[in-house]
């Protein structure tokens, strides 16, 4: 954690170096993370703040062990210990986030203005959370209202390529009531190395970010209805096609909108038996327009077809609740949940213009003390789903405390995703596509193990803190996209291919004192996917990621420095390359990211700002060999930043 603000004596420092960060992810109560039987990752807000990140995608784009991968139109995914963005389970508040464009949700699309902290799992989930957690969970926490607590804040951001944001959350709370209220905008007007280019390789965008959040505080628990809404519009703009009559464009418009109502409840009875429940209704709309655009009038209309405009929804009810005793005995705590989830998709490219799949899901799991200083959580969750049959999931994680300074975890999990209603219903035929959904896939199952150490050193106001890592992922029955035509005759569907598989090790050390912190972390991830009827090497190919940050704090003007660097090694995977019909071994050549930023505090406190220069380095496309997909073309080039930009950023608490 990266320190920031003047600290006046040795007591307050030790304090603050000391702090052991609370975690619920995957937790039985809230947890400290020395605690936690399983390992868990934070990025807390301070850290977001000092970044210069306002959305998801910004702030992962530094940890270690994580990929983002770009798309012009559908945005940013994610690889995790080198597992795509598929199975990748992304919880706001433990609610899922829905609507997944080529797999993915878009990490572009969540904003952090509101956000407490960000916790990560790595490794199957699918115990705790169900289908989609194959690969590891990422938990976004919000900020909540407090009892007898009273606030306003406002932000705003400015970068010099072109994003301008800003929101406001107001915060009302009285005796056993509360009430939040939250807007926000973000703008990027696009850009392109060719500033006169009408065609940008990152297209501009407009999103609005809502929220209303009513609160009951009751004795010791609460009641709370969050409502939230997003919406984004995306505009592709054509080449233009010009000669001496008239000067024409084919541009596409791409609108998000998402909405989310969920009722959480939760209750602590005797200090030992805690319950909570949670139910909520996610709707995701995807639609995209394509208008002839007239260069000379500004007037434009739209294309009278319907491959050229399309519009998919999807919802979903989800409900999960668990009880858990926490103090049943000295030697055992457990917990029990339930989790229902229905899904509903609706559009004219899904087969029948209507598809709906369930599961029904209850889970079991319990902390044992066999003997001093070791814990073993064993855990299982059963699965009913109306379309697959599911495995039953195990999972068993051990944590042994080797001595008040060092903690050795090691775990295995099952996991378990069912194809999406896109991967078997969508039917995308037109004159640039034949892409059909395949109703007979099979589930994805996955084997993972980890086994890591952690080691602490405290000695007064100084931390030190070594963490190494290794683990192996194996998917059977991976999804994928392949060919299935010839000739004149080429579509595309979903079908399961052999198996993926990834192992690797990461390394972090990290130094806290006053008035400075400095992080080191290294990881080396290996990748292996066996695509059936096709002969490839068996072997792994290895990447290497580095990063270091560091934060330094200057006490007579008050201001924290930091320096945020990623070092990105070359990334080879085979690819299935749709245009040539074969499979071939692709790359992306490494490249650094590196962020320099200063904060200072004024007013108290009240008032925060943030300047910096991003992407110092100036990285723009990075040499790659990228196959060809059903959507697009290879590519020998990947989007990988928007050159060196400076940003500033305000908040403003009352």
């Amino acid at each position: 954690m990266l320190l920031s603000g003047v600290i006046a004596s040795a007591q307050v420092k030790e304090r603050n170096l000391d702090l052991d960060e609370l975690v619920v992810t995957g937790q039985y109560e809230v947890n400290s993370l020395s605690k936690s039987v399983q390992k868990v990752k934070v990025i807390d807000a301070k850290r977001i703040e000092q970044q210069g990140a306002f959305t998801l995608q910004h702030v992962l784009t530094n940890e270690l062990n994580i990929r983002i991968i770009q798309d012009p139109i559908l945005g940013s995914g994610i690889q995790l210990q080198g597992i795509g963005g598929n199975n990748i389970k992304i919880l706001v508040d433990g609610v899922p986030v829905v609507g997944r464009e080529n797999g993915s949700i878009d990490l572009s699309q969540i904003n952090l203005a509101n956000v407490e902290r960000i916790e990560f799992v790595e490794g199957p989930m699918s115990v705790n959370y169900g289908t989609d957690a194959l690969g590891g969970v990422i938990n976004i926490i919000t900020k909540k209202q407090q009892a007898e607590k009273k606030n306003f804040r406002f932000g705003s951001y400015a970068e010099s390529i072109g994003q301008y944001n800003y929101d406001v959350t107001a915060n009302y709370s009285k005796a056993k009531y509360g009430a939040q209220a939250s807007f926000g905008r973000n703008f990027f007007k696009g850009f392109s190395e060719d500033p006169n280019s009408r065609m940008k390789l990152w297209k501009p965008r407009t999103q609005y970010n809502a929220e209303l959040s009513l609160s009951k505080f009751i004795n010791n628990g609460s009641l709370r209805w969050t409502n939230q809404y997003f919406q984004e519009k995306v505009t592709d703009k054509g080449e233009p096609t010009i000669d001496w009559t008239q000067a024409t464009a084919l541009d596409r418009y791409y609108y998000t909108n998402r909405f989310s109502s969920s009722f959480f409840f939760e209750k602590k009875h005797d200090g030992k038996r805690n319950m909570n429940v949670l139910a909520s209704y996610n709707f995701y709309e995807r639609r995209f327009n394509t208008y002839y655009k007239d260069l000379v009038q500004q007037t434009e209309q739209i294309v009278p077809s319907t491959s050229e405009n399309d519009s998919s929804r999807f919802h979903q009810l989800m409900s999960r609740g668990t009880y858990a005793n926490v103090a049943f005995s000295k030697k055992m705590n457990y917990q029990m949940g339930y989790e229902v989830n229905q899904e509903l998709a609706i559009g004219e490219r899904i087969e029948g213009e209507r598809q709906y799949m369930a599961d029904y899901n209850v889970f079991a799991s319990a902390e044992l003390k066999p003997i001093k200083r070791l814990f073993v959580r064993p855990a299982f969750r059963a699965i009913y789903h109306s379309k697959f049959s599911a495995p039953f999931v195990p999972s068993i994680h051990l944590k042994y405390d080797l001595s008040e300074s060092t903690v050795m975890r090691a775990s295995y999990a099952r996991g378990f995703r069912a194809p999406s209603l896109k991967e078997l219903y969508l039917q995308f035929v037109d004159a640039s596509h034949n892409l059909k959904g395949n109703p007979n896939l099979s589930s994805e199952t996955s084997n993972n193990i980890q086994i890591g150490l952690t080691y602490t050193y405290k000695l007064e106001s100084r931390v030190f803190r070594f963490e190494p890592n290794l683990f192996y992922n194996k998917i059977n029955g991976l999804i994928e996209l392949a060919r299935t035509g010839s000739g004149n005759t080429v579509s595309y569907q979903y079908v399961n291919i052999n198996s993926y598989s990834s192992k690797g090790i990461s390394i972090s050390t990290e130094y806290r004192t006053i008035p400075y912190s400095i992080t080191f972390g290294y990881s080396y991830t290996g990748r292996k996917n066996e695509i059936d009827g096709y002969q490839m090497t068996e072997s792994f190919y290895f990447s290497h990621e580095y990063r270091v940050n560091g934060s330094y704090t200057v006490k007579n003007i008050g201001t924290t420095f930091n320096v945020f660097c990623k070092a990105n090694g070359r990334l080879q995977i085979y690819q299935f390359d749709y245009l040539n019909d074969n499979v071939s071994l692709n790359f992306i050549d490494p490249f650094v990211l590196l962020d320099l930023t200063a904060g200072k505090e004024f007013l108290n406190k009240k008032l925060s700002v943030t300047v910096g220069v991003k992407n110092i380095l100036n990285v723009i496309n990075v040499n790659a060999s990228i196959s060809s997909n059903p959507h697009s073309g290879g590519s020998s080039a990947a989007a990988t930043g928007m050159g060196r930009t400076g940003f500033i950023g305000i908040k403003y608490h009352i």
